[in-house]
């Protein structure tokens, strides 16, 4: 019982909906909601109806193309070389001619159904060879699984009804199409035509509404087969975001490299401002290149020590001013000019260092 619990608790249902991100990777791999079924109906109904616009265009083409082959069959062109060129010619460029129509309709159907139920995409990843592909153990879990079950189903209800139908129509067209034997050739065939055209059309109908259960079973299923653990949802959001300990390492890194860039300058300044032993605030100003005095460098604590150690070394001012520094510490950043409001003090204390060094050269 205690090791059942245990399972429970480090199990990872897969209860919440799919991720955009997660979406897309499976759109990618070619992983979508599709109907075959759906397709294969649009297209067909697509074929018959134009077969019912141009049927009559098509039919005398292409009889006519025959009536000149037998023709073709007695004349003493046979004898003559190339004859099989000139029948492959004109057959290719007849049939070419009479059925582009029907082809042409027949694509853009199964373009269009297919955007319909997955939008526009192009990915060459389902055309990958796959090893697990070739794994007996993967495809015997297929032939066993429900979706196999389901299919198995649906084809055997599709030839159930398509079979009744069929049969339907046949017993109660039977004497008609009996009829038609006395009726000239010309007469007879249109008419069988139409019945086959008329029964290929309600087949389609009835296979059209079947494939729209079978896309409804499809989203069903392939949302239940993306579905995520929250686990899976936090860790793809690491991916996106980052590990916060990775970014904080990454922060870390920044501040310490800033930081050496700015104690690089400190030796640059004119005077650093304390207060004194919290904060330390390096300040430059060059007559004529500057509008205002710049910070170079500011710290606090030991960054603050730091300044002023490096200030000593190089002979800096270090100037003891505590509003003056808490003000520039907290109003302005490194390699910003200072504010007007602070104008005056820092005036006062680069008057204060410039007259000091002037005495110094004297």
């Amino acid at each position: 019982m205690i090791r059942a619990l245990g399972l429970q608790f480090f199990a990872q249902e897969k209860t919440e909906p799919a991720t955009p991100r997660k979406r897309q990777k499976e759109r990618e791999e070619g992983r979508v909601a599709k109907s075959q079924d759906l397709g294969a109906g649009v297209v067909i109904i697509s074929g018959l109806l134009m077969i019912l616009l141009f049927g009559g265009w098509i039919f005398d083409g292409l009889s006519s193309l025959t009536k000149d082959l037998i023709m073709f069959m007695g004349d003493e062109a046979l004898w003559q070389e190339g004859w099989f060129e000139i029948i492959a010619v004109k057959s290719v460029a007849t049939y070419g001619l009479y059925l582009f129509p029907l082809a042409l309709a027949c694509f853009v159907a199964a373009f269009f159904i297919s955007v319909v139920q997955v939008g526009f995409f192009i990915s060459s990843k389902p055309l990958t060879p796959k090893m697990d592909r070739f794994n007996p153990i993967s495809g015997l879990k297929k032939i066993v699984s429900l979706r196999s079950l389901v299919e198995l189903c649906k084809g055997l209800l599709k030839a159930l009804i398509l079979a009744i139908m069929l049969y339907s129509a046949l017993t109660g067209d039977l004497d008609e199409m009996i009829t038609y034997i006395r009726f000239p050739l010309g007469e007879a065939v249109p008419r069988l035509l139409w019945k086959l055209w008329m029964l290929s059309f309600k087949m389609t109908l009835l296979l059209l509404v079947i494939a729209l259960f079978d896309w409804g079973y499809q989203k069903w299923e392939f949302e239940k087969n993306i579905r995520m653990s929250k686990q899976e949802i936090k860790e793809e959001y690491k991916q996106m975001e980052g590990d916060p300990q990775i970014k904080q390492k990454i922060r870390q890194k920044q501040r310490e490299m800033a930081q050496k860039r700015m104690m690089a300058d400190v030796p640059k300044a004119d005077v650093v401002i304390t207060n004194p032993t919290t904060l330390a605030v390096a300040i430059k100003y060059e007559k004529g290149k500057m509008e205002a005095p710049v910070v170079l460098a500011k710290g606090k604590d030991k960054v603050a020590a730091r300044i002023r150690e490096i200030a000593e070394e190089n002979k800096i001012p270090v100037v003891e001013n505590k509003p003056l520094a808490w003000a520039l510490y907290e109003s302005v950043e490194v390699g910003e000019a200072i504010p007007e409001k602070l104008y005056k003090g820092v005036a006062e204390v680069l008057a204060f260092v410039y007259g000091f060094k002037d005495k110094g050269k004297g």
